[in-house]
């Protein structure tokens, strides 16, 4: 719900109070009490999505345009099971094994760079980086902007200049971050208990440890996205049969 009463106060010209946004709801379909409206409001005004501009209602903020940007992209893949196949052409499947390949020689070096070198500051921002993509993914959402971040964050605690813009050009590919995160959504598995163990290699200053964290996550997406691969190619063929 939240993401519909952000699009609808993003389309809106004029700030929206609740009677309007509950009035706009039934026109989604959505039956939902103005108290519970309020609620979800002053939620998301905490979060920083939302501001009161007058007494008449709220606008949405640069912060909330970047999450309805987020949520839209995550639900137009969610939307169908075929999305995701159409989407996986061969080449676009080898162009992200390819990427993957990229980061796990890249990136298992720097996770080992960030045991040595990274800063009590630095594991906290982590820290609060994995909860925070904890939380999202418990309510549903594939938490892709604190992967992409925390990717980064620990690129930055290697304290490498060139491997920190190696590792941000190599997540500039927001299609294949949603494609690979629900990817590995449809097979069950998730990224966050991955990395759990990257942080704790990282925590406890080991480097071994933490290198091959990060070996194993990014070896594991691959393996996911061959899983989904198989699959999906298995369903084309049990589809055709009928």
């Amino acid at each position: 719900m939240k993401r519909i009463i952000l699009r609808l106060i993003a389309e809106s010209k004029a700030p929206i109070g609740q009677g309007n946004l509950s009035l706009l709801l039934r026109k989604e379909g959505l039956s939902v009490s103005v108290p519970t409206i309020g609620r979800r409001l002053q939620e998301m005004e905490f979060e920083g999505l939302l501001q009161k501009a007058s007494v008449d209602g709220r606008v949405i903020t640069d912060r909330g345009r970047e999450t309805l940007k987020s949520w839209e992209a995550e639900n137009r893949l969610r939307r169908s099971g075929d999305a995701l196949v159409d989407l996986l052409k061969r080449a676009d499947k080898k162009h992200i094994v390819d990427l993957l390949s990229a980061r796990r020689v890249i990136e298992g070096e720097t996770a080992a760079l960030a045991a040595l070198h990274a800063s009590p500051e630095s594991i906290r921002r982590m820290e609060e980086l994995l909860d925070e993509q904890a939380r999202r993914v418990a309510e549903g959402e594939l938490g892709i902007p604190q992967d992409v971040m925390l990717h980064r964050e620990i690129a930055r605690a290697s304290n490498n200049p060139v491997l920190y813009s190696v590792v941000s050009l190599l997540r500039n590919h927001e299609r294949y971050d949603f494609i690979i995160a629900s990817m590995r959504t449809t097979v069950g598995t998730q990224l966050v208990e991955d990395h759990r163990s990257i942080l704790e290699g990282i925590r406890e200053h080991n480097p071994d440890k933490a290198r091959a964290a990060m070996d194993e996550h990014l070896r594991k997406l691959i393996d996911d996205i061959d899983r989904y691969w198989r699959r999906s190619q298995g369903s084309k063929h049990a589809n055709a049969g009928r």
